[in-house]
């Protein structure tokens, strides 16, 4: 703190410097041991001379008068580094208010955001599954348009169900474990606590396999998911989930669209190893190391 940076310190040194010079010289005089043994007694003895008790007399009352001094200021100092703190704790107390705010703007933001997208996916798939009927219509029977809308429909529901899993990779498997809170303990660990219902998926390896079936977890709401991908990336830097992975809960059609990009990805790395590789909104982008 400013204030500590202030203090007088050079004086503190200097005063201790003269009272180890002071101690050292009764100690030569007195033929003592260490500065435990000047007692009333070795000031009495005839090796203390008058004029160098005098001396030392003297000198301890200056060093007393400079060790006030400089107590007194130490005191303003530590009164100014309280005043400090406060401040301080003030201002944090600000910005904790002005950061909750911004994160509840965000997520109001990103609860808009994916209503809209939500309500966009059905309203596109009704109308591309509508054009289709109507096309078709002249050629089906009535039972086969039904059947058509029914698909369309269950597609839209489906896409939004979908919005509220996470799929977990690499979660270590274990018999008669209650997967529940073993991704509760894993959220955990990313600083979030919600509602979780969660089931392996996937055959369950034989006895000679040792690998980990995936893990579906269906969250509270679409914003959650949100959160815990944000997040995701800082399972490495915890010790026991560092070969964990959280990927989104993706379509038959959006996974092989994944590992297209994956594939280019690999490619262009390969290809140009002095460029950053990555993939965002959809496309593999790249930049300067």
């Amino acid at each position: 703190m400013e204030a500590l940076k202030n203090f007088d310190w050079d004086s503190l040194e200097h005063v201790e410097f003269r009272r180890e010079q002071c101690f050292e010289n009764m100690i030569a005089q007195l033929n003592v041991q260490d500065s435990a043994k000047l007692t009333k007694s070795q000031f009495n003895s005839n090796k203390a001379k008058k004029e160098e008790l005098a001396f030392w007399l003297e000198d301890a009352v200056q060093m007393l008068e400079i060790q006030s001094e400089l107590l007194s200021r130490f005191k303003e100092t530590v009164e100014l580094m309280k005043l400090d703190m406060v401040v301080d704790k003030s201002r944090l107390i600000s910005t904790q208010e002005k950061l909750l705010q911004s994160q509840s703007d965000q997520l109001l933001k990103l609860k808009t955001a994916v209503e809209s997208t939500v309500q966009n996916t059905v309203q596109k798939e009704i109308k591309s599954y509508s054009e289709a009927v109507g096309n078709q219509s002249k050629q089906m029977g009535a039972s086969e348009v039904q059947e058509s809308v029914k698909k369309a429909v269950k597609s839209a529901i489906q896409e939004d169900d979908r919005s509220k899993n996470l799929i977990i990779f690499g979660l270590a498997e274990s018999e008669k474990e209650q997967i529940d809170t073993k991704v509760a303990d894993l959220f955990a660990e990313l600083g979030e606590s919600t509602k979780i219902s969660a089931s392996r998926i996937g055959a369950k390896p034989s006895g000679t396999v040792s690998r980990c079936r995936p893990v579906k977890c269906t969250l509270a709401s679409s914003n959650v998911v949100h959160q815990m991908l944000l997040k995701a990336r800082q399972l490495k830097l915890v010790e026991g989930y560092k070969s964990v992975f959280i990927c989104p809960d993706r379509s038959p059609e959006e996974r092989a669209a994944r590992r297209a990009l994956v594939l280019e990805l690999k490619t262009a790395t390969a290809k140009h190893p002095d460029y950053k590789h990555f993939i965002k909104n959809g496309k593999v982008h790249r930049e300067k190391r």
